[in-house]
């Protein structure tokens, strides 16, 4: 880390620190950030794009009233698109239809990129049921990342505990603490204090608005980094729970990560430019950019995915299909992949029945079978995975 680029930095201050690299002591400096602040005076540019994120967000909830759709109809397929992005942008990558099929067969073998994404479904789940019971804060922060790595190449005696070891953020895996380009606070006082300060920062009351809040908590908790691993990850899920519990959102509805992963460079170019010079607008406008952006997206997804099952529908009543047949593609915008034990469990049909109705959506061109065998075959609506999981 370039220390001469955070020395005159308004936004933190530098400590000393030692660490062994190749069995030899190493002396250098990590940034430990200043609290964040009670008030902000951002450019009207800032406020114009944080009223922008306001109101494509309140378009998107407002839709899923309108169109009467269950929000747990929304939330499911969204959490699971919200997995992959926010996975790939730390460089975990595994294709979706992969996750889909592994998180309804439990014995097909799973791959850790897929592990570590079924992991973030849990910990999200997790987070929503939570935030009912327990402020956002540490504990709930300790949860998630106990979730989220177990299992993993990651789990080891940390695992749910702030970390008791200096990390670093370099530009590649294994780089010298000297070649990082950013060191956070060292373990001990600095990050407890850190993580004390930001967990209070969030629950109290403040003048700024709420979406500028979770932007600049979203900051604090990257550059105190608590954890060992899955700082990114349980910080951009922090974020939407934070606006499910403002009652921004009323639930999971929203993808953060795939804009963060398609502009990656500017999102940690943005957070170190905070580090470095306390360029909170620019970090504000981005992270609102975001929200707006995904906002938008997500609005136009819900209206294909409506399309497409409407189309679907009419096309087989037009060959008079009924009955299980249209329940099943009821269901497909949720869960695109499914197998004939799903059907009878969700629908409490015959296997008899269940089978003849998947064969007939196979046969429909509405289903594909995507295991080759035959026994435990696994069936995905194909167009419903290309909506949700490509740019609309």
């Amino acid at each position: 880390m370039d220390l001469g680029t955070f020395e005159t930095s308004p936004s933190g201050s530098l400590v000393p620190i030692e660490v062994v690299e190749r069995g030899e002591v190493v002396k250098h400096a990590a940034f430990v950030p200043n609290e964040l602040p009670a008030s902000l005076n951002l450019s009207p540019t800032t406020w114009a794009q944080a009223m922008s994120a306001v109101e494509m967000m309140g378009r998107l909830d407002a839709i899923t009233a309108e169109l009467d759709i269950d929000p747990v109809l929304l939330s499911k397929p969204t959490v699971r698109r919200e997995a992959v992005s926010t996975s790939a942008l730390e460089g975990t990558f595994a294709p979706a239809e992969e996750v889909l099929k592994s998180e309804l067969d439990v014995h097909l073998p799973r791959t850790p990129a897929v592990q570590e994404i079924l992991n973030y479904i849990d910990a999200t789940n997790h987070g929503v049921r939570r935030i009912t019971e327990l402020p956002i804060g540490t504990k709930l922060a300790k949860e998630l990342q106990d979730i989220l790595i177990r299992g993993t190449a990651s789990d080891d005696y940390q695992r749910g505990k702030l970390r008791k070891t200096q990390v670093i953020i370099g530009p590649y895996k294994g780089c010298s603490v000297k070649d990082a380009t950013y060191v956070p606070p060292p373990p001990g006082k600095e990050l407890r204090d850190g993580v004390s300060a930001w967990e209070r920062w969030v629950n109290e009351e403040s003048e700024l608005h709420i979406v500028v809040r979770i932007a600049l908590a979203h900051y604090q908790f990257e550059a105190l980094h608590p954890f060992t691993d899955g700082n990114g990850r349980i910080g951009r899920l922090i974020a939407i729970l934070q606006l499910i519990d403002a009652r921004v959102l009323t639930g999971p509805i929203l993808n953060l990560s795939p804009h963060f992963e398609r502009k990656s460079d500017e999102y940690r170019y943005r957070l170190r430019e905070v580090s470095i010079s306390g360029d909170w607008n620019g970090w504000v406008t981005f992270f609102c950019e975001a929200l707006a952006e995904q906002a938008s997206e997500a609005i136009d997804r819900v209206h294909a995915l409506l399309t497409w099952r409407s189309k679907t529908i009419e096309t087989l009543r037009s060959s008079n299909h009924k009955g299980l047949i249209l329940e099943i593609v009821e269901g497909l915008v949720s869960q695109p992949t499914l197998n004939v034990t799903s059907v009878v469990s969700s629908s409490g049909k015959t296997t008899a029945a269940a089978n003849t109705a998947v064969n007939r959506l196979v046969d429909a061109g509405v289903l594909v079978e995507v295991t080759g065998g035959k026994y435990n075959r696994i069936f995905q609506a194909e167009d419903v995975i290309r909506i949700l999981f490509n740019a609309p």
